[in-house]
């Protein structure tokens, strides 16, 4: 491989604040160490009235950082990926080339995940996207049969209940002030799927515990053009640390260089 290839400026979406997730911070310093050209973009979720506006904001950003001659190169973790998956949709609507676009450990809750976690209550999810979420359980490929569905349904009602004494309504001390706004924002956001091409950079200890049977961490529903999967060490939160963060970055770097290349798998 020519590794005299010149890459694009990489532009790297975040969706926490510093303070609450400088591992990733540290990570984008450590890739600009290795001589990649990184932007870190990050839009404070305040103010906005769903997640869409907020990635159109994320948008307008990248908009007045790019040259709009040279394909996107974008790069994400965690809820930043969620984002992400919002402002592609927009960017796929304007028309503007998409080259390279990598999720680190990105995921979508499983319905019943998010009802066994109380998490739809928590973030205050709208009760007709919640059906709707219900709904989906019960619908192919992976359909749940009815019985299975409505307990759940129960035992969450029930520990509800037994929270109130302890929590308060809607579980209110459960929630991490610092993290709420872009949860709040997220979760009853219904995506819509897109057409570009995803390099999903995913560790087996996330699709062990939020992806049953499905290593793409159920993001590749959205993924209509198309993804690959890369195995990465570490867990979610040390993925992008140190020594796992090396290998990491050496990985999505040769993708990119791949890409500009001509050579890459989608092609």
């Amino acid at each position: 491989m020519d590794t005299a290839v010149p890459l694009p400026t990489l532009y790297s979406i975040r969706g926490w604040t510093e303070p609450v997730n400088p591992a990733y911070v540290t990570f984008v310093e450590e890739m600009r160490s290795t001589g990649v050209d990184v932007v870190d973009i990050y839009v404070p979720p305040t103010g906005f009235r769903d997640l869409g506006q907020w990635a159109g904001a994320v948008l307008d950003r990248i908009r007045g950082e790019m040259d709009p001659s040279v394909p996107l190169h974008l790069m994400t973790y965690c809820i930043g990926g969620n984002l992400s998956l919002a402002m592609l949709h927009q960017v796929e609507s304007e028309g503007v080339p998409i080259e390279f676009v990598a999720f680190i450990d990105v995921r979508e809750d499983p319905e019943a995940y998010r009802l066994a976690r109380g998490i739809d209550s928590l973030y205050l999810v709208p009760w007709a996207v919640r059906f709707r979420l219900l709904l989906v359980r019960l619908t192919p490929p992976d359909r749940e049969t009815l019985g299975p569905v409505v307990a759940s349904v129960l035992r969450r009602s029930v520990r509800s209940v037994l929270e109130l004494p302890k929590r308060g309504w809607r579980s209110r001390r459960r929630r991490a002030p610092a993290t709420f706004d872009e949860q709040h924002l997220t979760y009853p956001w219904e995506f819509d799927a897109i057409s570009t091409p995803v390099r999903l950079y995913n560790t087996q200890s996330s699709i062990d515990r939020f992806a049953t049977r499905d290593p793409s961490l159920n993001i590749g529903k959205f993924l209509q053009g198309g993804f690959v999967i890369r195995f990465i060490n570490g867990s979610h939160e040390n993925c992008i640390d140190p020594p796992h963060s090396t290998e990491l970055i050496e990985m999505i770097t040769s993708d990119r260089r791949t890409v500009v290349a001509g050579s890459d798998v989608f092609r």
